[in-house]
């Protein structure tokens, strides 16, 4: 089994370094030209399936990618991490190393736990791990959802920091599982 996984393109918030969170936004004109070359790529593999969140910047990205009418379901388990108070924040006035530690207890106004997100996203590997166990699946999604399906795959850093990780906007990352 083959799990291909992207995340959506560029957003003007991206570029401004703003927290996105939750928020329904669209990509850019860079984004759009992110997801036309995810899809150059993606078009030389096969897939059988598409797993996409349903925030406008995915679903849009999706379109874009998904030029071969691949099924594809909307999942809530894969949408960006809830960023609570953060949320249209600019990432200077957060702390990253504490925000995005799987270790740490702060507890952030509405934000949602880290370990919630893994629990959300880990269910949803789990599960198409069972059911499409000999299918080759894409999965189109955000910066922390990114993160969360790294450790999955390559376990949790030692020290809990997850700052580092996730993907780039249209970055293409691919796990095989064997079964």
């Amino acid at each position: 089994m083959n799990i291909y996984v992207t995340r959506h393109g560029q957003t003007d918030n991206n570029i401004k370094m703003i927290m996105n969170g939750k928020s329904n936004i669209d990509i850019n004109q860079k984004g759009i030209s992110q997801a036309m070359q995810a899809r150059d790529i993606l078009s030389k593999m096969h897939i059988d399936l598409i797993f996409c969140s349903p925030l406008t910047r995915t679903k849009h990205t999706m379109q874009i990618i998904n030029q071969n009418n691949i099924p594809v379901i909307f999942d809530n388990r894969i949408v960006e991490r809830d960023c609570g108070e953060f949320a249209g924040y600019p990432y200077s006035q957060v702390d990253a190393r504490i925000y995005w530690n799987y270790n740490d207890k702060t507890n952030y106004i509405k934000v949602e736990k880290i370990s919630e997100l893994f629990k959300r996203v880990y269910s949803f590997l789990d599960e198409i791990k069972e059911k499409y166990y000999n299918k080759s699946i894409l999965i189109i999604t955000h910066k922390g959802t990114s993160k969360a399906i790294q450790c999955y795959f390559e376990g949790i850093p030692q020290n809990g920091d997850l700052s580092n990780l996730g993907l780039n906007n249209c970055e293409i990352k691919k796990y095989a599982i064997e079964k």
